[in-house]
């Protein structure tokens, strides 16, 4: 039995606005797939609710919408995981406030939202290195956030300033130590994107790689012997 996504607008919007939100909400419930969402429930992703649409239609979705900061709010506020992904493609990045931006950040609760808001969102806006270097004094969370958002910023084509880099690379030495398997993703995956930036990059993440070999604790040597595994021609 399929569920209805019920249409709830608490607040006056703009009338195109709207209508958007309306149609973004009836695609999301002529997708929704059972399967799917019952094996995120079990990965433990947390959402109020899940329609277990795929991320390839979810794109499919936004490709149809303009950026919309009103739209993207209407969407994100709702504690609905489409809902939620799809606002991190909809956000206008040349018309965000960065306090809305930290805003947004503290309700990214679960893997998935970290890697679709760092790629889609936080990557994109021109004031990336300030949001960095608050998630990197924050939480374990928050790192984690700052080293995906620095890995997407690379690989869509941004520059890295030798301060950022700088922290980027104390991060990853500090981090590596901590077992758990969401950290050694974001470190594997910055490692990864700095790597093919320059050969001076590359190099500089051999290094680096060779002394996270070094170390007794198995996951930092693991993180280590990974990254030259992948970048050993």
């Amino acid at each position: 039995m399929k569920l209805k996504l019920t249409i709830r607008l608490k607040k006056e919007v703009a009338t195109d606005t709207k209508e958007n939100y309306k149609k973004i909400v009836r695609k999301i419930s002529h997708m929704q797939n059972g399967d799917v969402a019952k094996i995120l429930r079990n990965m433990g992703l947390d959402y109020k609710l899940s329609y277990g649409v795929s991320i390839p239609h979810l794109r499919q979705v936004v490709s149809e919408f303009e950026p919309n900061n009103e739209l993207a709010f209407l969407l994100w506020e709702r504690d609905i995981r489409e809902t939620r992904i799809l606002a991190s493609s909809l956000f206008d990045v040349t018309d965000l406030p960065i306090e809305k931006a930290r805003i947004i950040a503290k309700k990214i609760v679960n893997q998935e939202l970290r890697e679709q808001y760092s790629r889609n969102l936080f990557a994109r806006l021109p004031y990336l290195p300030g949001l960095v270097e608050t998630w990197m004094a924050g939480t374990l969370e928050e790192k984690t956030l700052a080293l995906y958002s620095v890995g997407w910023h690379i690989r869509q084509g941004g520059s890295l300033a030798d301060d950022l880099k700088a922290m980027v690379f104390t991060q990853i030495g500090e981090m590596a130590a901590i077992d758990q398997v969401m950290v050694h993703q974001s470190l594997s995956f910055v490692m990864q994107s700095l790597s093919v930036v320059s050969d001076v990059y590359n190099a500089e993440m051999k290094e680096l790689a060779v002394r996270l070999m070094q170390s007794e604790k198995l996951n930092v040597y693991r993180l280590g012997e990974e990254f030259l595994w992948f970048n050993t021609k």
